[in-house]
């Protein structure tokens, strides 16, 4: 997968460091209309509408139903018909509400996650892991899924919510890369420690609410606290901590002195981002496939972690 990244958008539209005139929502509202008139429309129509009018053709075809994954099924390699399914599930919906959700869904995504990937100079990233995203996680999900529920029962499962899971994994990520971009001045300082934040601290997080997820009581009662594996978590997400305060300090924004229309946009997406993991892997709505949210997510998280790393 490609490792290049564009030139990061350092640019602070409506920049107003001298003027302590606290933002209005008229400004917010313009400085976000100049921003999207600032992308080529080719870009945001690229973003914004393919998935989308993919997620409706399917769901207007006949004979779609079919391709639900039955949970009977033994394994997603067992047979074409079951890998054809483990695949084509994630992009078929049970209802027209359950469609509408999931687009929703990711647009909502989407609206942060894009201009935090154009700050960060993730654009043609943005698209690879997408394009990662649809080829991996359906299988991913689907193997999750029969591993902790195949056999009990018959039911069929579906839906795009795995692959909006995946890009609220990297939602969490690039959060991390775009304010990495950001500095205080020239090279500022706040006592001894660069201010700024490294994007590792994204596996931090990941990690975080991975043991969240497994410690905290879920809406749905096949998936109940596994304290164990939430413990191995939070022990992880501690210990990258600690590394990660050795070899580059802790995250310090103080001083990073952003114009507000930044700041909205890093305020919206951790907002976003924290409403994301709670309602699809702790507050999980009853009849959701948790676990095919946890492999979208992991999945989700792992591709711009690699982006991280490879960035050094």
């Amino acid at each position: 997968m490609p490792a290049e990244r564009d030139s990061p958008d350092r640019s602070r539209p409506g920049d107003g460091r001298d003027d302590p005139t606290p933002p209005t929502r008229r400004g917010l509202s313009a400085a976000l209309l100049a921003a999207v008139r600032s992308r080529p429309p080719a870009e945001i129509a690229l973003v914004a509408l393919p998935i989308p009018a993919l997620l409706v053709a399917v769901s207007l075809a006949p004979g779609t139903d079919a391709w639900r994954l039955s949970l009977s099924t033994a394994g997603v390699f067992e047979s074409r018909q079951a890998l054809w399914t483990a695949f084509a599930s994630s992009f078929v919906h049970t209802t027209p509400e359950h469609l509408v959700d999931n687009i929703a869904n990711y647009w909502l995504l989407l609206a942060v996650a894009y201009p935090l990937s154009v700050v960060a100079g993730w654009r043609r990233r943005l698209l690879w892991a997408t394009v990662a995203y649809l080829l991996v996680v359906p299988l991913a999900s689907a193997w999750a899924t029969l591993v902790a529920l195949g056999g009990l029962t018959n039911a069929p499962t579906a839906g795009f919510s795995d692959v909006n899971s995946a890009l609220l994994g990297y939602l969490v990520v690039v959060w991390f890369a775009a304010l990495a971009t950001e500095t205080g001045g020239d090279g500022a300082e706040h006592g001894r420690t660069a201010i700024g934040v490294d994007a590792r601290w994204s596996a931090v997080v990941a990690l975080g609410s991975l043991a969240l997820a497994y410690l905290a009581p879920s809406g749905v009662g096949y998936f109940p606290p596994l304290p164990a594996v939430g413990a191995l978590f939070a022990l992880s997400a501690a210990l990258v901590a600690v590394a990660l305060s050795a070899a580059a300090g802790r995250p310090r924004v103080v001083g990073l002195d952003l114009a507000p229309e930044r700041e909205l946009l890093y305020v919206t997406g951790g907002s976003v981002a924290a409403a994301g993991v709670v309602g699809s892997l702790v507050i999980v709505p009853f009849g959701s496939n948790v676990f095919a949210h946890l492999a979208g997510y992991v999945v989700g998280a792992a591709v711009p972690l690699g982006y991280v790393l490879a960035d050094g």
